[in-house]
């Protein structure tokens, strides 16, 4: 407590630091400045003597730090104490969040758009949540927003440099993302910057989705094949500083409760959709709905295919997604990927609406919708926008 009081007297004279016009700025006490009130609040919160308001935690929420931008682990811990430390010792003043120069997309079927209009097979790179370009389709695109707030920087993609910016190939699994990330490395030339702003990736889905929950693949060779495309990324100078967006594997498990009651999916499309480890005996054997809309537990009652189906949830969530986040973050805690950060979606849950009535297994245009709106706003710039705060 003594160690407490003397740095508090130690700042106690040092002028208030500029606030970010954004939430996760260190102004806990929403007074408009980042001074000595917030150090002790975050002091006395995190010693327990203070408990902060979900409005305050969000203020207080800014480690850890990227290139100089918060990125918010919704955590209010010693981290977010250093940082509001350094701002408030006029150390450290935030650097703002700015559109890229371009953006790249690496991917499976999902990052083609794959039946996003309901049509089996057919690939709709317009739709696609990060470098769709439709104007129109109810998909807000990380590439349109991009090009809405830079228009004269940005160099967004279109129907003509679709073939240069998206990388996605259908049927894609982890051992092809090395393939992917060479493919953006030799597509930068054709930029106006010769280098990479931004690259998004979502890969695993076919990794987790097989014949049978042995069949996935083995999480020690999945941990060696995305080093391998992490290390394409790290080794290039035109993709090692990049902006590196990975997202995690979605919860899958919500696209089989979404279409389960839907005849045509149950009988006729899922027996040839390559995920029968959760859509095999599509009929829903739970104890309950309580127990069905819980994949996270199990309940007395519940028959083997729930039990099943609830494994394979479990199994992307406790082993696939862990690899993902914390393997890149030992990347940009290194410095080899320095502005690379890891996106969970895991908490997004795929309504009917989101997910298509061909296949009945990819997301439509509005699963392509939310997940744009679900990524972006957990982007650094997302975390400025207005219509995050929704």
């Amino acid at each position: 407590m003594k160690k407490t009081a003397a740095l508090l007297l130690a700042v106690n004279l040092l002028t208030p630091a500029a606030v970010l016009a954004v939430d996760h700025d260190g102004d806990i006490t929403v007074d408009g400045a980042v001074d000595t009130a917030d150090l002790l609040w975050a002091l006395q919160a995190v010693l327990g003597s203070r408990t902060l308001t979900a409005e305050q935690e969000q203020h207080g929420d800014v480690a850890p730090l990227v290139a100089g931008v918060p990125q918010p682990d919704g955590i209010f811990n010693l981290g977010d104490v250093v940082v509001i430390t350094r701002l408030v010792m006029g150390g450290l003043v935030f650097s703002v969040p700015t559109p890229p120069a371009n953006q790249f997309n690496i991917g499976d079927s999902i990052g083609e758009g794959e039946a996003a209009d309901g049509t089996i097979g057919q690939a709709h790179h317009e739709n696609v949540w990060s470098t769709g370009y439709a104007g129109g389709d109810g998909v807000n695109a990380f590439n349109e927003r991009y090009e809405s707030i830079a228009p004269d920087d940005y160099y967004e993609n279109n129907s003509g440099r679709d073939p240069v910016f998206n990388k996605a190939v259908s049927g894609a699994v982890m051992a092809d993302f090395s393939e992917q990330a060479l493919d953006v490395v030799s597509a930068v030339s054709q930029t106006p910057s010769g280098n990479a702003g931004r690259v998004t990736m979502l890969l695993g889905n076919n990794d987790v989705c097989a014949d049978s929950l042995s069949a996935m693949t083995d999480p020690g060779l999945f941990e060696t094949q995305y080093r391998a495309g992490l290390d394409v990324l790290a080794s290039n100078a035109a993709t090692w500083q990049s902006q590196i967006h990975v997202s995690g594997i979605p919860a899958i498990y919500w696209l089989w409760n979404a279409k389960r009651g839907d005849l045509w999916c149950r009988v006729v499309a899922w027996p040839f959709v390559p995920c029968q480890n959760l859509l095999k005996n599509p009929a829903d054997d739970c104890a309950s709905g309580t127990s069905r809309n819980d994949p996270d537990n199990d309940y007395p009652g519940d028959g083997p295919d729930c039990q099943r189906r609830k494994q394979f949830h479990r199994i992307i969530r406790d082993t696939y997604n862990p690899i993902l986040r914390n393997v890149l973050e030992e990347y940009r805690q290194s410095g080899a990927l320095p502005n690379a950060r890891y996106i969970d979606i895991y908490d997004v849950k795929f309504g009917s609406e989101d997910v298509n009535d061909g296949d009945c297994f990819h997301p439509s245009k509005d699963g392509h919708a939310l997940l744009a709106d679900t990524e972006w706003c957990r982007t650094a710039l997302g975390g400025s926008d207005p219509q995050c705060a929704n």
